[in-house]
């Protein structure tokens, strides 16, 4: 099993205890703004879930009909994620107007914070897998999790005042329903602009590229473009010919070129050749 996939398997496992208390200790002690938190983890539930169907399908082998793979997949998955968000958030201020609000005991406090710590640590964990494996979907999730994290931790405030002022309980519902809606169009808008393809500037990468081909002295690079496409990148090599270089010569040169540069772990899978 990737490691990408063992990491959100043990993220929903997390998730599902996670909701389980956070729903069941809502209505256990009446608390309106633990219940629609609830509401918050299993929205980063069901995009967890999602993310591992776009990592199967992403990882796929390029073919005739998709020449570049299926690495865009994470992209659409990501934006529907995003979609996904945006309506539970407003679903969640129709709810904070709706509902009879009670004192809450102050008990529930330290369920919070131990709910807090939890995600804060299965977030962490994410975030670290996604930058080693360059997975946009790992680095998504992790965020969407510590967002979560921070949004349960602002929760504690209010369920202080609400203890004194129940009617306060209303705020906890509409911070996570604002919270929600702020990163779901935030990652609705990246994943259209990615959708649309940008050019991804790592100079590092760039300079790792030009000293390859740089040993074969067959060629001139003038232009190094590399496109983010889901985990991996696509790159064009725009050169020129050095003189008296046979077509033959240059044509064995960039298969080798090809050929190493996939080998290397920079995330490089589709490689083309421009002339000028």
């Amino acid at each position: 099993m990737r490691l990408e996939q063992k990491a959100l398997y043990v993220n929903i496992i997390v998730n599902v205890f996670v909701a389980i208390v956070k729903i069941g200790g809502g209505l256990f002690f009446r608390t309106f703004t633990l219940l629609i938190d609830g509401i918050y983890t299993v929205n980063d539930l069901v995009t967890d879930v999602i993310a591992l169907l776009g990592i199967k399908i992403g990882r796929k082998r390029a073919n005739k009909n998709h020449p570049y793979g299926y690495g865009r997949v994470f992209y659409i998955i990501e934006l529907f994620m995003g979609i996904l968000s945006f309506m539970v958030g407003i679903f969640v201020i129709y709810l904070s107007f709706k509902t009879h609000y009670h004192k809450p005991p102050l008990e529930v406090i330290f369920l919070i914070i131990g709910i807090v710590i939890l995600k804060m640590l299965s977030a962490k964990n994410l975030e670290k897998i996604g930058k080693k494996r360059k997975s946009e979907l790992l680095i998504v999730s992790g965020y969407e999790s510590l967002m979560e994290a921070y949004s349960s931790l602002g929760l504690i405030v209010i369920i202080i005042f609400s203890f004194f002022i129940p009617k306060v309980d209303i705020l906890g519902g509409i911070f996570i329903a604002f919270l929600l809606i702020w990163q779901a169009l935030k990652t609705i808008w990246q994943n259209i602009i990615l959708l649309i393809g940008i050019t991804f500037e790592d100079d590092t990468i760039k300079k790792r590229v030009k000293m390859v081909v740089d040993k074969y002295r067959v060629i001139n690079i003038t232009d190094i473009i590399l496109i983010k496409d889901g985990p991996y990148y696509e790159l064009t090599l725009v050169f020129r010919p050095k003189r008296n270089v046979k077509v033959k010569s240059l044509l064995r040169v960039q298969s080798k070129i090809k050929k190493e540069l996939k080998v290397k772990n920079w995330g490089i899978k589709f490689i083309m050749f421009q002339l000028t």
